[in-house]
């Protein structure tokens, strides 16, 4: 029987939510639309979108509005900052307190704003006409690695289902493991044909 394990502790060790220490390659300036009716988004950097969005909520699968977000490839962190900077400073009067929905753990509280995508998205327009690789449906641009790390999956639900066996298994980590199933199903509708849904129903997560 293996030890208790943390379900975030074993996706963050597999996928670090930040980048390591010296880090110079690829990097992204995201737009990160909110779901529902308040026009409000996020203007950030990152090297992994899919490490930091789920920063800021569990389910932010839903919480944000994947469609309309978007982003800019940089061909170095170096560059995606000082780009996210002239984003900054461009929509500026736009500028709102973080969403009482948003993790402020997940820092980024300075970079929230209200009524500004139409600008936004000109700004992200600019950088395509400059020649930067852009994705104007962050969606889709998620689908291939959210495909990519189905392979962790089958194996964290295989930890969990015998940490639920020997009595280990907290709240918190079968709430972790639904919104990651969850995630997964999102970009991926077929996914319970490849994960054993018969051990997560154990768990109490129907997949």
């Amino acid at each position: 029987m293996t030890s208790p394990a943390s379900l975030e502790a074993v996706a963050a060790a597999r996928h670090p939510a930040s980048a390591p220490a010296g880090y110079r390659g690829r990097g992204f300036v995201y737009v990160l639309a909110t779901s529902g009716a308040e026009d409000l988004l996020k203007i950030g950097m990152t090297h992994d979108p899919l490490e930091r969005w789920p920063a800021f909520h569990p389910r932010w699968f839903e919480a944000f509005d994947l469609e309309h977000s978007l982003l800019v490839e940089t061909e170095t962190r170096r560059d995606a900052q000082a780009l996210e900077t002239r984003f900054h400073h461009r929509l500026a009067v736009h500028h709102c307190p973080v969403p009482l929905t948003i993790r402020a753990r997940a820092g980024g509280g300075t970079e929230w704003y209200r009524g500004a995508y139409p600008s936004a998205r000109r700004l992200v327009l600019e950088q395509q006409a400059l020649g930067h690789v852009v994705h104007l449906q962050a969606r889709a641009w998620c689908e291939a690695p959210m495909r990519d790390r189905q392979m962790y999956l089958d194996g964290l639900i295989r930890e969990a289902h015998a940490d639920h066996c020997a009595g280990w298994l907290a709240q918190h980590q079968r709430q972790a493991l639904r919104d990651l199933v969850d995630a997964h199903r999102c970009f991926d509708p077929a996914l319970p044909a490849r994960i054993p849904a018969d051990l997560l129903a154990e768990i109490g997560i129907h997949a």
